[in-house]
């Protein structure tokens, strides 16, 4: 958790630049008429003005002192460590915004998993909430991310975005808007909801503000979502540095024996060293799960046939992990209750009734199946998770220059 910004600005080869834009941005909020719709003045430091040069867009930017205070502070204070977000965020950025809009979440919620963990895949906090997306461990098992010794799926980049969308869509369903979805992302539903009754039922997040019944942190919560926001994508006018060359790459969900290490599939397969380990950062011990026989990892889409083709080779390479080598062939780990990834149609089913019932979007699920239409035959096999990442959409950068 990170402290309150300091309203102090340092010297520095960037801070008038940045300064300049702030201010102008607060002497148009001076400027405001300081009487709200019902006549009584306007509460100091949370008065909303929208930037007019950036297009309407579901979750608006508004502007107000704790705007311009986190953007002073990611900019200037901070602004080494806002950086190292940035770079470690880049390779997945492309991911995480295209799954996002797969599972009808607007895409900039990837600045959310910058102020959550600052893109460090393996980010553990004080409360022992994992990953990107920081999970609390029974949160991440509501939403299918399993976790053991061997692996903890809240690190999967890809799975626990689509786990994070879900839950998301859920809060933002919950609760009516966006603020107060990311807040409740932050606080948790329970106290939101607490929050908008002694707010006199107010569902306005910047009023529940303005009455402080949200906890300290939840008020900079939202703050911090749009100063980050507004910076990574406007990095030249901040003076940020992008670098484009590493990016997550294309990925099959491929089956392999078990237990075996990356380094022999990577060895026999004529992948880097060190590739599987990145796309499959969930798994802790650098091997496939011990307690089956058949498990599936993510393979670079390029490597992905070679991998499949070594399924016999790679049966002879299996390694034993203490008392957990398997006696006999079990269900593949991912094919569980909660991880289940087809289903038959059953009579009376349709596309509308599996989404509610698996919580997904009609339009993931026509996604993960290349579906055109939602018309299902009885007994047509529809997969629930995505077996494969392909991306489909490019969003740029501008690079800028120091």
């Amino acid at each position: 958790t990170q402290t309150s910004p300091s309203r102090t600005v340092p010297d520095s080869p960037s801070s008038e630049s940045v300064e300049s834009m702030i201010l102008k941005f607060e002497e148009s909020v001076s400027q405001e008429d300081e009487m709200d719709e019902d006549g009584e003045p306007k509460a100091s430091g949370i008065k909303k003005i929208p930037i007019k040069t950036q297009p309407h867009r579901e979750i608006p930017f508004q502007f107000n002192q704790r705007v311009a205070d986190w953007i002073r502070y990611f900019s200037q204070t901070d602004r080494e460590r806002f950086q190292r977000f940035l770079d470690r965020g880049e390779p997945y950025r492309e991911v995480v915004e295209e799954i996002l809009e797969e599972n009808g979440v607007p895409k900039d919620i990837y600045y959310l998993g910058l102020i959550e963990s600052g893109f460090h895949i393996g980010a553990k906090s004080h409360a022992q909430a994992v990953g990107v997306w920081q999970f609390m461990r029974a949160t991440g098992k509501e939403y299918g991310l399993g976790v053991d010794a061997y692996r903890d799926e809240r690190r999967d980049p890809i799975a626990a975005t689509e786990a994070a969308a879900r839950y998301l869509r859920s809060l933002k369903k919950d609760l009516g808007s966006w603020y107060l979805a990311l807040a409740a992302y932050n606080a948790g539903p329970g106290r939101v909801r607490g929050a908008i009754r002694r707010g006199g039922g107010s569902r306005e997040f910047w009023d529940l503000v303005q009455k402080r019944v949200l906890p300290k942190e939840t008020m900079d919560y939202v703050p911090k979502f749009l100063a980050a926001r507004y910076i990574g994508e406007n990095p030249d006018q901040f003076g940020f540095v992008i670098d484009e060359s590493k990016r997550y790459p294309d990925v099959d969900l491929v089956k392999v024996p078990s237990p075996v290490k990356f380094f022999d599939i990577e060895k026999f397969a004529g992948i880097p060293e060190g590739t599987l380990s990145f796309v499959n950062p969930h798994y802790l011990k650098g091997h496939t799960h011990p307690k089956v026989t058949v498990d599936e990892i993510w393979v670079p889409e390029k490597f992905s046939t070679k991998v499949e083709a070594l399924f016999s080779t790679l049966k002879n390479n299996r390694i034993v992990v203490a008392s957990h080598a398997p006696k006999k062939p079990t269900t593949p780990y991912r094919a569980t209750a909660s991880k289940q990834i087809t289903i038959k149609i059953k009579r009376g089913e349709s596309l509308k009734t599996i989404a509610k019932k698996y919580g997904l979007s009609v339009a993931y699920l026509k996604k993960v199946n290349g579906l055109r239409s939602t018309k299902l035959a009885i007994g047509q096999t529809l997969k629930l998770k995505a077996t494969q990442f392909r991306k489909q959409k490019s969003y740029p950068r501008k690079r800028a220059r120091r």
